[in-house]
């Protein structure tokens, strides 16, 4: 299967508003440029970039409102910051990345689409704690590390949503050790085991 078929089975299977749908294929687009000079993204993995990707990413859009701010950890190749930020036009969200070629790349997409976003290029841990309503993260980290790095903005009340593999279950019992929180796991709806772990009410983590 190439994109655009991945691309036409994706909008007949959701319901995508003709603005959304077109800063989404400027992301894409973007991203198609860019991960053939940098690795954004494996070749294998270029097929089911709306099936997989997009769709994982936009299953978070049931839980923010429309006017979020959101500060997605480890953006990368721009899921889910930059798919949030390109369906939810009157929010905001702060991506976070260490690699320059990453950042340059998020900074081109955010231009080509006209996002109300922007990126901070740097280490998380190194980063201001700027209001957020959500932080998000997608293969960024186990959740006892991810705790530690979004209880800045978990500890004033931002609520966390994080895409979860199989492993989940284990990460939760981990990350219990040290932390006290209140959580939600709603299955992936893009395949697979993983879920969309909710997690609130953060306390604890001192070592």
């Amino acid at each position: 299967m190439t994109s655009e078929n991945d691309r036409a089975v994706f909008l007949a299977a959701h319901n995508v508003s003709r603005e959304t749908l077109n800063r989404l294929d400027r992301v894409i687009d973007t991203l198609d440029s860019w991960r053939k000079k940098s690795n954004l993204i494996g070749p294998r993995e270029w097929p089911n970039i709306w099936q997989r990707h997009v769709w994982d990413s936009l299953q978070l859009l049931d839980h923010i409102p429309e006017t979020a701010r959101v500060v997605d950890l480890g953006s990368g190749a721009g899921f889910p910051g930059l798919i949030i930020a390109a369906a939810r036009p009157e929010g905001h969200v702060t991506m976070m990345e260490s690699v320059g070629k990453k950042t340059a790349f998020l900074n081109a997409a955010i231009d080509a689409a006209g996002l109300s976003a922007d990126v901070y290029q740097g280490r998380v841990e190194s980063a201001p704690a700027s209001r957020a309503d959500f932080v998000t993260a997608r293969a960024f980290a186990p959740l006892p590390k991810l705790l530690d790095y979004t209880s800045p903005w978990m500890k004033n009340g931002a609520t966390g949503l994080f895409l979860k593999g199989e492993r989940w279950e284990e990460e939760l019992t981990e990350a219990r050790q040290r932390w006290r929180f209140a959580h939600e796991a709603i299955p992936s709806r893009s395949g697979g085991s993983g879920v969309v772990l909710i997690v609130r009410e953060l306390q604890g983590g001192e070592a």
